[in-house]
């Protein structure tokens, strides 16, 4: 790769718009799971029933998860939001999504009835059975759609629209001052 690939390259790396768009990707995703974890974590056991339902985990491991998910969800949400150490959030959103997709796929695969993905609500999660209707693939294709978006975040986004920004300018204010100090 030649300097002007290179330069190029590094330009498009640190576009503006990347900043931009990050900040929009971050305030959705960070939005959507901070509405989804607000209701698990004030009704953990209806989550853990949704979470049963995929089959997927022994009953001994469903309650702990029903507990520490919904945190995990509301802390990287507030993070995306907040711009706060926003690649670790993303890529912590990521992993999420990625396990995410992979128990859809698995309800998907194994044909498993249940009232909802238990992402947003656990109302349905114990609904009777005449109501229940197999999981289908546009919520695998909606968490899909999020992990790319959320992947661009941790690519492109260098944090420049949020806290990480402002705590960036703050020290560079911080050493430039230290900077002066030392000279004179």
């Amino acid at each position: 790769m030649n300097q002007t690939e290179t330069s190029r390259l590094l330009r498009f790396w640190d576009h503006p718009i990347h900043s931009s768009l990050g900040l929009v990707i971050r305030l959705l995703v960070g939005g959507v799971f901070i509405y989804a974890a607000i209701p698990k974590i004030l009704h953990p056991g209806d989550f853990a029933w949704s979470i049963a339902l995929y089959q997927m985990l022994h009953y001994s491991k469903v309650n702990a998860l029903a507990v520490i998910l919904p945190w995990v969800e509301l802390v990287a949400g507030l993070a995306l939001l907040l711009g706060l150490r926003t690649k670790a959030a993303a890529l912590l959103v990521c992993g999420m999504l990625v396990m995410f997709i992979a128990a859809l796929a698995h309800a998907i695969s194994q044909g498993i009835e249940m009232t909802t993905c238990g992402c947003f609500s656990q109302a349905g999660a114990r609904a009777l059975s005449a109501h229940r209707h197999e999981v289908g693939t546009s919520l695998l294709y909606r968490d899909l759609a999020m992990f790319l978006a959320t992947g661009y975040v941790w690519l492109f986004d260098q944090g420049k629209i949020g806290l990480d920004g402002l705590f960036g300018r703050m020290a560079a204010r911080r050493r430039h001052h230290t900077d002066k100090s030392a000279q004179a």
